[in-house]
């Protein structure tokens, strides 16, 4: 059991100290692009990017969850199954890849109705051939607990993007693109491919690392066939989740056009909304992320062994950390989540748009963690399924709320924020049901939300203190964050004392 503790949280503190390092790097990178593209440009190229997204998962096809949790099994050849699973995604991107060049023109038109768009997609198309090799590659690693180099090659990879963007901005300057938005798409496929000769070195050199077979029986033979049985239900439902960003990119600006808004209010609000605010409230998604990749090895161990005290544990324990994480990020986004805007992205997004997406994205934390034991037990068909519900409410609610102008900028975000809140509580539903685990809420969330209290009065009277003394902003920021952790810290560990 203390085996299993270690391994889960050395495994999230690995994978969350890259997301979050990536995640940083992510936001210096949109700094960066809000500043050379504007609100505008910023949406544009917003509007690309779920239907490049929607691309990526039919390439991926799925196999970074299929292999962490088929090769955590014991006795499995994970080398075939790697070799195996390479062989699925290349038959799926390379085509894939084929037809995005050639109907680039019709795509374009079609969906977004300006052929300039095609330059884009032509030049997006290289990268879902890379993002499938490393996605095999990325879930091998993950399997065996070999965490270090996904971590390294997704820090490697935004890197890339910020410091060579940061160079052609300060170099050429924005006057010397005709077309801005290019720059930043042709970034993708040149970080998705320094991303995947990284993790191809690694796989090179750590063959003889593969988790040992027992000599005294056969080894399994993992069949394409079931890889994909594994695979396909996680393609849908994340290939669901990309299409309703899809739609959202050609249809919710549409739709704020039709209530009244101006072309260029509709685009400008969708890149506010999906360029700046979303991207704030998902950051705290780095810990829950790392959560749920490293939880679907150790589910499916244990659920192989039909060790329910073993899966109890493992998901208490990710389910607290969650908690201990997102209770304070949650108040803090609520108190600073505009300042945040104004400070980086220099917008100002209107502070109604990120108070029901904050309180949205508290369920959503939750939700990662809750998705990822579902697909360790096996049952990757229940995220999508609960995804797919969550997504058709929240649709609706949008065109409800952009029937009228003046409910429709905070109605959108609110129904995002409704889209949020569904998904986890039917997971919730559905993980209980499965397990007949009951999930303590209140020990769960009852200490992180005492501990909060402290924190935030603490960052309050900071910010108050500070309101006549003109401190550099970064500064000021910096320091209310350090002072609202310390107090939260000190709080949660007086707390745990006095109920030892």
């Amino acid at each position: 059991m203390q085996h299993k503790r270690r391994t889960l949280w050395w495994g999230t503190l690995t994978l969350t100290g890259a997301a979050l390092a990536s995640r940083g790097l992510g936001l210096i990178y949109r700094m960066l692009l809000a500043r050379f593209l504007g609100s505008e440009g910023l949406g544009f190229f917003q509007m690309i990017f779920p239907l490049y997204i929607s691309l990526v998962t039919l390439a991926v096809a799925g196999t970074p969850v299929a292999i962490s949790q088929l090769v955590a099994e014991e006795n499995i050849d994970g080398t075939l199954l790697v070799r195996q699973s390479l062989v699925v995604v290349t038959t799926i991107s390379v085509p894939l890849m084929v037809i995005v060049i050639l109907a680039a023109k019709p795509l374009a038109t079609t969906l977004y109705h300006d052929g300039r768009f095609s330059v884009l997609l032509m030049t997006l198309a290289p990268a879902l051939l890379a993002v499938g090799l490393s996605a095999v590659l990325r879930g091998y690693f993950v399997g065996v607990q070999r965490l270090s180099y996904p971590a390294f090659s997704q820090v490697a990879e935004q890197l890339a993007r910020v410091v060579i963007l940061y160079t052609v901005l300060n170099a050429f300057g924005q006057q010397a693109f005709n077309n801005a938005p290019l720059v930043a798409v042709a970034l993708i496929p040149l970080g998705e491919g320094i991303s995947l000769v990284i993790l191809g070195v690694a796989y090179y050199h750590t063959l003889s690392y593969a988790l040992p077979l027992d000599a005294s029986s056969k080894p399994k033979i993992i069949t394409i066939p079931q890889i994909l049985k594994v695979s396909l239900p996680v393609t849908l439902s994340r290939l669901l989740g990309s299409l309703v960003g899809v739609i959202e990119a050609f249809w919710l600006p549409w739709r704020l056009e039709r209530a009244g808004m101006s072309t260029y209010d509709a685009i400008r609000y969708f890149g506010q909304l999906t360029g700046m605010a979303i991207p704030l409230i998902l950051f705290p998604t780095a810990l829950t992320m790392a959560l749920a990749t490293n939880l679907i090895p150790l589910v499916s161990q244990a659920h192989s062994r039909r060790d329910q005290s073993g899966i109890r544990s493992v998901l208490m324990e990710s389910l607290q950390t969650t908690a201990v994480f997102t209770v304070p990020v949650t108040m803090f986004l609520l108190i600073f989540g505009p300042h945040l805007d104004d400070l980086f992205f220099h917008t100002h997004v209107e502070a109604s748009l990120f108070y029901p997406l904050t309180l949205g994205g508290f369920f959503l934390y939750f939700d990662i963690t809750l998705s990822g034991a579902l697909r360790g037990l096996g049952r990757t068909d229940i995220p999508m399924r609960n995804d797919l519900i969550a997504s058709g409410v929240e649709l609706g609610l949008i065109w409800i709320f952009t029937t009228n102008l003046q409910m429709a900028p905070l109605g959108v975000a609110t129904a995002i924020a409704i889209g949020f809140v569904i998904s986890p509580l039917l997971n919730i539903w559905s993980l209980v049901r499965l397990t007949h685990i009951s999930i303590p809420w209140g020990k769960i969330l009852s200490k992180p939300l005492m501990s909060a209290i402290p924190a935030v009065m603490t960052m309050l009277l900071w910010h108050l203190w500070t309101l006549t003394l003109h401190l550099n902003p970064v500064l000021n920021l910096t320091l209310a964050i350090t002072s609202g952790l310390v107090a939260y810290l000190a709080a949660l560990v007086m707390i745990q004392d006095s109920l030892v």
